[in-house]
This record gives C-alpha cells, structure tokens and sequence, in this order.
C-alpha cells in the first residue's frame, strides 16, 4: 500500500510519463479533424504518404524561418508557391531518412518521447506538464497529439540516424597537415587604388552628346506595360464594423462559458509520510515544528516518501481528487503555511502542510470585453462565408466590380498603374500580379476568380485600363542618361589609366613608386591569413585567388564593387604549418574537418537515397 501511495505522491511525473502514450493516444486521436484535403496524402515517398496537412505545416514554418531572417522583407512578397519547390524536397529528403533508420532497426520508444514532451517548457505549467497547455499549442499548429508524437519521433529517429553516420567519420594527419598549408597560409603583397570619383567629376558632357547617347541605348528607357485594376476585398475585419452585440447574447456566452469552467480551489500539498511511527517520534516532529525548524528540512530526514523527501516533501497542487480522501480533507482545512495533525491513510501517517492555493477568477467583468469580441468576430465571420459566395457568384460574369461591390455593401476600389513587377496595395500580391496580367483578365478583360491572400483575406479584381510600353522621351530621362554617359566616359578614362599603371609595374616598378608618382593611395598587406579582418576584404579575396608567385610577383588589376580600380602586387606565399598551431587551433581545425566531411557523407548517402527512391506527387 504505501509503494502505491508513494506513486501518487511524486508530484505525478512518473505516472505522466508512463501513461502519456496512451493519453496521446485515445485523447488526440479524433481530437482534430482536417477539413478538406488537409488529410489526404500530397505525396508518396516509396508509397509512405505525406499528407497535405503536414506540407502546409513545413511551408508556414519555412515562411515563418524567411520572414524572421529577412526582417524586412514584406510577407505579402513571400508567396507560398515560391517555397513550396524546396518544402517539398526537404520532406522527401526526411523521408527517405527516416525510412532507411528505420530499415536498419533503429527506433525511439514512445516512452522516451513522452519524456521529451513532459520535460518540455513550453507544454509546462508551475514546472508541471499540462495537458491543456500542450493540447493548446500543438492544435494551434495543425497537429493531434498522435501526429505530433509522430512527428517527434521521426525527428529523433533521423538525428539518431544521421548521429551515427558522423561518428564514423575521422580526421587523418595528412588532411590536418594539408589544410593546415591552406588555411594558415600567409600572403604578402602591395595595392594602389584608382578611384573613379574624381574622373567622373572631371568629366564635362554637352546636350549633344546626351542626345547622341539616348539615340544609341534607346531600348534601355522604355517604360513597363502597366495596368490599373478594380478590386474588391472581402475580409472579416471590414465587417466587424457592421455588427452589433447586445448584453444578453454576452451574458448568455458568459454563462455557457462559466458552466464548463473549474474554478476550484487547488492546493499545494507537501508532507512527511511514515510508515509505522511511534508516538515519540511523532511527537519528536511536532516539538520540533513547534519550535520554528523548517518543514522541508523535517521532511528531509524523516519522509519515508523518497519521491518528495528530497524536495521539502512538495507534492505539487491538487484539486482535491489526488490524494486519500482523509489526506483532502484534511488539507481543505487548513491555512496556508499551516500543518495538520497526523492523518492515517493506507499509506501510512501523513504530518500535511499546505504551501499554496490558486482559484482560477472567472467573472463578468473581467470577460465581457474578450467575448464580445469573440461575438462580433463570430458574427463577422458567418457573414463572411455567406458573402464570400455571393462575391464568387456575381463577379464571374460582371461588367464592372463596382455594382457587385454594390450589391454586398462593400465598397470597389482603383488601384495604381502597376507594372509585372508588382506595386503597391493590392498589387503587392504576386497572385495579384498573375491574375491581372493572365489572358483571362488582361486580354479578355474577365474578372478574376476570388484570390485568397491569407488571414482572411479575398480579392477579385477586373481590367481598369492597360498601359502598353511606350519610349520615354529624353526629358523624362535626361538625368539618368547623364548619369550613364558620365559613367561610361569614366570608365574608359580608367581603363586607360589602370592599364597603364599595370604595365609599369609589370615592366618593374614598384607599386609603392608608381602610385607615389600618380598621387595614388597605396597599402601594403604583411602576412596576411584568410583569416584576418583587419585589412580589406576585396582587396584580401582577390590576393587569395592569385597563383603563387616564382620568381617575380604576381600582378593584376581589378574593378571594385564601388567602380574603383585596384592593381594589386602579389610578392610572397608562406605555407601554413600544423607544428605552430595551438591545441585549441589544431582542436579547432578537426572539428571543422570532421563537421565538413560529415556533411558531405551525410548528403552522398541522401542522394543516393532519393536516388533509389520512387516518389509519387
């Protein structure tokens, strides 16, 4: 009897993860059901199905994953069908991994993947697993409890899988030695650079030339085909303003709300169990309560409950169905802080001390505002899918978009010319884009068919007016083309000058000495590594690339990123030598090479499995 109790008292967590598999298993299963295709396989990977719902799932993590890398990227950019390409084989990829592990007899028992998930933060409440809590946050994302135990699972087989491939893997001397030569080599060499500011500054340009430049390019200022479109959008926050909600429909949701809520109080227990003590040890605890020691300490030494004795005793809370009925009641009784007097269960003599309460508040007050929200989105919403139809109906066959938006009490809008490339408002969309320059709306001037952009959002567009591409003329683009001119001549002029410079150093002057004698810029890099930040990096990228030098330096000229010109004077190469690296460098060095042909191992075995894989889409 007391190793039963003893179960229950160790605050749950065993129970939780022995049995959460089949918690998973009967409260998951059904718990979510996929509408539409959802459900349905989007492909086979050697007739395995992966299911539309769990593509849709990769691809708004993905989405999610760019747009948090590209901070400013506009998410109505990111259409879905762009990414979808690369989710698709990222899932086949999985796939076949997960498929060849598994062939070769490895596995990951449910138990440990309850472990996992109980552990997990995120599904945790008061430092405890909460089932609401977890089925909360992964409903959100589209998953039952037994598809995310799946998904944990497969996850944990591949890393286990692709663990094993690199621990196979090894580092020789030889490679040690031989990127050690590559990666600590050191370069010495000399630049000049010729910058092309001052060359276009000097420049001096006549009308006549503009006009003999705009003659010769002019294909390169011709404006885009644009249209201007009629939209109407239909989302449920243009709606929401048309509701109303009265205080009875408030306190009638109230009311269904509160009916399903527990507001009882919970309580944290904590306690010392003995099995058979006599009555002077019981009075030995007491006197010692009595005189100020700590009950955590008391329950330290004396709990024969080795669940709990090592946390104070703490059993977590219960609302009032955990423990014996005599253990409740007792506790019920108390303040907190308070200790009880011995209380006998089967498990033995309990000394009860109640750490905490917590009542969840639910009233009126606090709520009328989120349900009336909830109300009117509710409403909305319904009105949403009623005109949501209605919009399909009367726009297929309209003349104008704007007696259709009529009709719906909505409200037709012009968009600004935009050309392929997108534009602003609606235009931002690329599905947008497609739809207005298609042949159905741009040729044959139909509407469009209702756009679906995300967070219920909808669109149908139709032709205002198409703006063919035309030539602009010279005063539209007068400076532009100046600009060009002016850049082009300069460009010349330093070519001119950067071979000349080049074929004095070629011929044996020094670098130092040709661009004193220019009033040139000059630098000298001195047992530079690729490794080292402290000198140009163009400049150091293309020094890098150069041959070794034999008996006289290696010389070349180069454009930078900015139109400058660079001549660079590559004089020495000293090899890199493994002996004069530190452990934490040498450490350092294997662990890449290691990282590096692991990779490259892992990615060999994967394409040799896609390879040998029959795929079904």
């Amino acid at each position: 009897m007391l190793d039963n109790f003893r179960s229950n008292m160790r605050g749950m967590a065993t129970f939780i993860v022995v049995i959460i598999g089949g918690i998973f298993a009967f409260s998951g299963t059904g718990s979510l059901f996929v509408s539409g295709t959802g459900g349905e396989a989007a492909l086979l990977v050697n007739d395995e199905p992966v299911s539309a719902l769990r593509v849709q799932q990769v691809l708004s993590t993905e989405r999610q994953r760019i747009l948090a890398d590209n901070e400013d990227l506009d998410p109505a950019l990111l259409d879905d069908e762009l990414i979808r390409p690369q989710v698709i084989q990222q899932l086949i990829a999985r796939k076949v991994l997960a498929q060849s592990a598994a062939a070769q007899g490895l596995g990951v028992s449910s138990k440990t993947v309850s472990e996992i998930i109980v552990a997990t933060e995120g599904f945790q409440s008061n430092g405890q697993f909460d089932q609401d809590l977890f089925q909360y946050a992964i409903r959100n994302q589209g998953y039952t409890s037994a598809t995310f135990v799946d998904m944990v699972k497969e996850d944990l087989l591949i890393q286990q899988f692709l663990q094993g491939l690199s621990n196979t893997n090894f580092v020789t001397q030889a490679e040690i030695e031989s990127l050690a030569a590559f990666t600590e080599q050191r370069r010495d060499y000399y630049y000049l650079n010729l910058p092309v500011q001052p060359i276009k500054d000097a420049i001096s340009i006549t009308d006549q030339q503009v006009a003999d430049y705009f003659a010769a390019n002019q294909a390169q200022y011709q404006t885009e085909e644009q249209v201007t479109v009629e939209a109407i959008e239909l989302n449920a926050d243009l709606l929401i303003a048309e509701q109303t909600v009265t205080d009875q429909q408030i306190q009638a949701r109230f009311d269904q709300e509160a009916a399903s809520i527990s507001t009882s109080v919970n309580r944290q227990a904590a306690h010392i169990l003995l099995s058979e003590p006599s009555a002077e040890i019981l009075q030995e605890i007491q006197d010692r309560l009595d005189s100020g020691e700590e009950f955590a300490a008391l329950a330290k030494q004396y709990s024969e409950d080795f669940g709990s004795s090592d946390t104070g005793g703490d059993l977590g809370f219960t609302s009032g169905d955990t423990f014996p009925e005599a253990f409740e009641t007792a506790l019920a009784t108390l303040e907190i802080g308070e200790v009880s007097a011995p209380v006998v269960t089967d498990a033995g003599t309990h000394l009860i001390k109640l750490l905490d309460t917590q009542q969840q508040s639910f009233d009126l007050a606090n709520e009328s505002g989120r349900i009336r929200q909830d109300l009117l989105r509710e409403a909305a919403t319904d009105l949403l899918v009623e005109k949501l139809e209605m919009l399909k109906e009367l726009s297929f066959n309209s003349e104008t978009l704007a007696e259709v938006a009529a009709e719906l009490g909505l409200q037709a809008q012009i968009s600004q010319p935009f050309s392929r490339n997108g534009g602003d408002g609606v235009a931002a969309y690329p599905l947008v884009v497609r739809a207005a320059f298609s042949p159905e709306v741009l040729e044959d001037e139909y509407a469009s068919e209702v756009l679906e952009l995300g967070d219920d959002r909808y669109v149908v567009i139709k032709l205002k007016e198409f703006f063919p591409s035309r030539q602009k003329e010279l005063d539209e683009v007068i400076d532009i083309v100046s600009e060009a001119l002016t850049l082009e001549l300069a460009q010349q002029q330093l070519v001119t000058q950067g071979e000349e410079l080049l074929s004095r150093v070629e011929a044996g002057d020094s670098v130092e000495s040709v661009a004193k004698e220019a009033g040139l810029e000059w630098q000298v890099g001195q047992s530079v590594k690729r490794a080292t930040r402290s000198v140009n990096e163009e400049v150091k990228a293309r020094v890098f690339q150069l041959s070794v030098p034999r008996e006289k330096p290696i010389n070349q000229g180069f454009y930078a990123v900015n139109g400058d010109y660079i001549l660079v004077s590559l004089t020495a190469v000293t090899p890199g030598d493994a002996r004069k690296m530190s452990a934490e460098q040498k450490a350092s060095l294997i662990y890449t090479v290691q990282s590096v042909n692991s990779s490259r191992d892992v990615e060999a075995y994967q394409q040799s499995l896609l390879a040998d894989a029959e795929v079904v889409q």
